[in-house]
């Protein structure tokens, strides 16, 4: 009887007080909050046991929400679950959290005391239960149809306090855990494989962007999945406590990186630069932060990374949509990605904050969230490599336009350089053939100054002495001129070529055309050389068949037919025939000077005028070397032409003078 109503009151308070949940195969894997309840221990100091007596006696409080949040507190929580197991199977209790540094399990054994099993996110491994990204604790076996059992969970840490706590079966609990775990490798691949994308791109493409976000992303992989999702445990003992114990010096270097990235990709420093100052402003915030995480203030760094969150992601985004009115399009998909952001980590901090119901739904909202601002910024990336590699071909086009451009003024200027070159070589080689010319002008002006004039005119003086002396008679007298006679010829001759040479070389040869007849021309001059005619006996003949006038220089014509007579009568044979004609076109008279010569004649350098060397006639008459280059000179100046050529063993020297009726121009004053 006493133990009947012992009963009844315990059933009476456990209703009261507690929820009990009940253990079957229909229990979802869902947090239960709402059927636990809690009591807060200011100062930590409370022992199991008087706990447990204030568990009897109500002092615990209910809890409103399937995930408790009991937010940043020094506090020590102790959480109290009362259940019933139906079934013959394990029964264990899940803490689907692991970023509490400090946990205690207490569950009754069979002598009634408690057992404790301590764990945490700093704690040691413990094989009594199961630390993965979770807790799980075994429930202690009763009899299926025993009075309810409570167990008690003592919670301590530094940040904030979520306490999502599941019971299950383990058959449902393999089921729970494999869905949880199929979703979440979802988005962990989608994370990997956008790092190591991203990473590439900047190895290939060297845009600091990809590098920022490539950071952003690590940073934010290691604070959501290792920290806050618990992953860290796969990476070994020491990375979990690392992670553990500097959680924000991971958020803070991915934020830093995202606002890095942002004024990057948008371009601020140009469009924006205004806002340098609040840039620089959110990225000192968050260095000390991640200064105050490394000195572990790890609670202080808990409020101020809510602040800073939310405020970094709305800062951002507002300067993205500015940007874009501004029309920077690019800037389109990363504002839809940021707002992403901005909702998570605003519906976050509020949630954290208490201001909604943080629920199961939050708990995934977060993760699920920077997945979605992940890959829309994926696609604004996409589009800013696209544009990238729109650019660079742009470059490379350009780059290969001027290079052909360069090619193709360095070969024209290689050809250039070449034309320059062969015409100055040309030119030197004229000069060169110039000056030999000249050298060798001279050194015949020296020879024939030094002996063909100077010897006449010794023997000049020497007359002149002998008569001054009174040796010679008035016959030997008139003997010596008459001999000394071909010696005057001479150097008349040669001081008229040599005097015309002269001029044309300093000055030019200047004509003074007029009207006169080349017969009456060439009579008079085969009259001043009938004496040299007679004296190599010789013969000669003038055949004209056209009479009419030239248009020329006299005096420059008169030299040319008296070279050309004179070269006929030194180099014809003695007893020779000279023969002269004079005959015409339309428009030309020509005038024909032959006679036959002694030995073999060069032709060849006879019509090119390539030899200007003196020459001796028949009687070793001594020339100039100057008078058939000179007559060719003064005929081409006069609108003729002087040729050479051989004809049945005779030279014939045949020059051209236009006709005065024919109307030609002269080159007068060339």
């Amino acid at each position: 009887m006493r133990s009947s109503l012992f009963l009844f009151l315990f059933f009476i308070s456990a209703a009261a007080y507690s929820q009990v949940i009940t253990i079957n195969r229909n229990l979802p894997y869902l947090s239960l909050g709402k059927s636990i309840s809690y009591f807060i221990d200011t100062d930590g100091r409370l022992t199991i046991d008087q706990v447990a007596e204030k568990g009897k006696r109500g002092e615990f409080l209910r809890s409103s929400a399937d995930i408790l949040n009991f937010g940043n507190s020094s506090a020590t929580f102790w959480i109290k679950v009362s259940y019933r197991n139906q079934t013959r199977h394990k029964a264990y209790l899940v803490l689907d959290v692991s970023s509490i540094e400090s946990i205690d399990f207490y569950s009754h054994n069979n002598s009634g005391s408690f057992t404790r099993v301590h764990t945490g996110s700093l704690a040691p491994e413990n094989p009594e239960l199961i630390a993965a990204n979770n807790y799980i604790f075994t429930l202690p076996d009763y009899d299926h149809d025993a009075v309810p059992q409570d167990v008690y969970l003592k919670l301590k840490t530094d940040n904030i306090l979520l306490v999502p706590l599941k019971m299950s079966v383990s058959e449902r609990l393999v089921e729970g855990l494999n869905s949880t775990e199929r979703v979440e490798s979802i988005y962990i691949g989608i994370l990997t494989a956008l790092f190591f994308f991203n990473l590439f791109v900047f190895i290939r493409s060297k845009d600091k962007a990809y590098f920022y976000y490539s950071v952003y992303i690590l940073s934010l992989f290691i604070y959501m999945v290792c920290y806050f999702r618990g992953y860290s445990y796969y990476l070994g003992y020491d990375f979990r406590i690392f992670v553990n114990t500097y959680p924000y010096l991971f958020l803070g270097l991915g934020s830093v990186a995202g606002i890095a990235f942002s004024r990057s990709f948008l371009n601020l420093k140009i469009l924006l630069p205004q806002s340098k100052q609040l840039i620089r402003l959110l990225i000192g915030c968050w260095i000390f932060t991640m200064i105050l995480c490394l000195l572990g203030y790890k609670s202080y760094c808990s409020i101020l990374v809510q602040m800073l969150t939310a405020t970094s992601s709305l800062v951002i985004w507002l300067l993205g949509v500015v940007v874009y009115y501004r029309g920077y399009k690019p800037a389109l998909y990363y504002v839809i990605a940021w707002a992403f952001v901005c909702l998570t980590s605003v519906w976050v901090v509020l949630s954290l904050s208490n201001v909604f119901t943080y629920s199961e739904v939050s708990f995934r909202f977060a993760p699920l969230g920077f997945i979605f601002e992940l890959l829309l910024l994926s696609l604004a990336m996409g589009d800013r490599l696209k544009d990238l590699t729109t650019a660079k071909l742009v470059i490379q086009s350009e780059k290969m336009r001027i290079q052909e451009e360069n090619l193709y003024l360095i070969s024209t200027q290689n050809e250039r350089l070449e034309k320059i070159v062969e015409s100055r070589t040309k030119s030197l080689r004229k000069m060169v053939k110039s000056l030999e010319e000249a050298n060798a002008d001279k050194s015949r002006l020296f020879s024939i100054i030094a002996h063909d004039l100077r010897s006449p005119f010794n023997s000049l003086i020497s007359l002149y002495a002998l008569n001054d002396l009174d040796l010679l008679s008035l016959e030997e007298v008139k003997m010596l001129l008459n001999d000394s006679r071909k010696s005057f010829d001479h150097i008349h001759n040669t001081l008229n070529n040599l005097l015309y040479w002269a001029q044309s070389q300093l000055k030019g040869i200047s004509t003074a055309p007029s009207r006169f007849s080349m017969r009456v021309l060439t009579n008079d001059l085969m009259l001043v050389y009938q004496p040299l005619i007679k004296k190599k006996n010789m013969t000669t003949a003038l055949v004209i068949t056209d009479e009419e006038d030239v248009y020329a220089d006299l005096n420059q014509i008169s030299l040319v037919m008296r070279n050309l007579i004179d070269n006929a009568i030194k180099f014809t044979p003695l007893s020779g025939h000279i023969r002269l004609k004079i005959w015409g076109n339309q428009n030309f008279i020509y005038i024909d000077v032959s006679n036959p010569v002694a030995g073999v004649l060069d032709i060849t350098q006879l019509a090119e005028g390539s030899d200007s060397e003196p020459s001796y006639g028949t009687s070793n008459e001594r020339g100039v070397g100057l008078g058939l280059q000179l007559c060719r000179d003064f005929v081409e100046k006069n609108n003729g032409l002087l040729k050479a050529s051989k004809e049945e063993g005779c030279v014939v020297l045949r020059f051209s003078l236009p006709k005065f009726s024919a109307g030609i121009i002269p080159a007068v004053n060339q």
